[in-house]
């Protein structure tokens, strides 16, 4: 078989394949790169404690999104802010008292925030609202999600080169566990028996690739990508 004919297979077998495939279930997926801030080794609080972190804007919006991982129990976060300059807070729904939107297909994706889940992480975040909220408030935003990140993220307007400060209130109710963890370190790489909590915060342009194409995208890209390679070959051939 010529070289031709071999990458036409192969255009068709890898997009055929990449097309029907579906995500295997998390296995240990460490943060996407890029967080301004990671809670990673920090202590685990008892109760709810504040963290802050900035940055300098360097676009007119920029999304604010929090991503997080728990594998054996659930993080509440709560109470987030974005000022500048002392002014007002620029986040919506910073306290998730405004309820549910089905924005990002999550019917549990908190109001004016949007949901990102690329892993399909089990015991992904939803608004809980029993009285759970830092300061006794009413809601938080409670997750749990296993093995990988899931997150929120928000648009904000920015003045590019102002500094921003975020600061929110979170805690992990998994009531054993010393610090905060990027991955799993206890061998339990795969279910809800690892220690991987924590919580890392960004600011840009665009969210963190927390969402990736679907599975029949990545698959008609890889054609597309083989494709551009026959249309080479066959001119080359041909000149």
């Amino acid at each position: 078989m010529n070289k031709f004919k071999l990458l036409v297979f192969a255009a068709l077998a890898v997009g055929a394949s990449l097309a029907g495939e579906a995500y295997a279930a998390p296995v240990n997926f460490g943060p996407p790169p890029g967080y301004i801030l990671s809670l990673s080794g920090q202590p685990l609080p008892s109760g709810y404690a504040q963290y802050t972190t900035s940055f300098v804007a360097t676009d007119a919006s920029t999304n604010v999104t929090f991503a997080l991982r728990d594998d054996p129990a659930f993080i509440s976060l709560d109470n987030i802010s974005v000022t500048t300059g002392g002014g007002a807070n620029l986040i919506q729904n910073a306290g998730f008292e405004g309820g549910n939107t089905a924005s990002g297909g999550n019917a549990q994706a908190p109001t004016d925030w949007t949901y990102l889940n690329q892993w399909g992480a089990t015991f992904g975040g939803v608004v809980q609202c029993a009285n759970t909220g830092q300061g006794g408030s009413n809601c938080n935003w409670y997750n749990g999600a296993v093995q990988a990140y899931d997150a929120i993220s928000q648009a904000i307007n920015t003045t590019i080169g102002a500094t921003y400060n975020i600061s929110f209130w979170a805690f992990d109710n998994s009531g054993s566990r010393a610090n905060w963890s990027a991955l799993s370190t206890n061998g339990d790489v795969t279910d809800i028996g690892g220690n991987g909590i924590n919580l890392t915060v960004y600011a840009g342009a665009i969210p963190p690739p927390i969402n990736a194409p679907e599975p029949a995208e990545l698959g008609m890209f890889a054609f597309g990508v083989l494709l551009i390679g026959l249309v080479a070959e066959r001119r080359r051939r041909l000149g």
